[in-house]
């Protein structure tokens, strides 16, 4: 069970890095997407200068701030993954904490009575051989 955890775990930190990658690479999709965009309209649109160039400072910061929230969300979700990774581990180590203490107790537990039957039996085997003594 608990191997099975631990390896749940693991499997879990890789998809976790799968994520990571598919949001830079997301990123960067979405970064040349807007630098073609950006290119296309500049060759294709028949405007003066001075618009065209107002309209790519308008394309470009609102490239900037959807590329921003992208990320910023992407982060968050990759927070929000990490801390609830985090918590599942120290879940585990309870867990794996708790059955250790419970073995031990089991273990202690079991030496004392193994001995009281060795006393025990030894004081019967005592007992026997006083009476086919007398």
């Amino acid at each position: 069970m608990i191997l099975r955890d631990l390896l749940d775990l693991v499997n879990k930190e890789k998809r976790k890095k799968e994520r990571v990658k598919a949001a830079q690479k997301f990123a960067v999709g979405m970064g040349v997407a807007a630098a073609v965009g950006v290119a296309t309209g500049i060759l294709f649109a028949p405007k003066s200068g001075k618009e065209t160039r107002e309209n790519l400072k308008k394309k470009a910061v609102n490239t900037v701030e959807t590329i921003k929230d992208t990320v910023q969300k992407k982060v968050e979700t990759v927070k929000d993954s990490a801390a609830h990774a985090a918590q599942e581990v120290r879940n585990v180590i309870k867990d794996v904490h708790g059955k250790t203490e419970g073995v031990k107790n089991g273990i202690k537990d079991g030496g004392h009575e193994i001995i009281q039957d060795i006393h025990k039996t030894a004081k019967n085997i005592s007992n026997e051989l006083n009476k086919s003594v007398k």
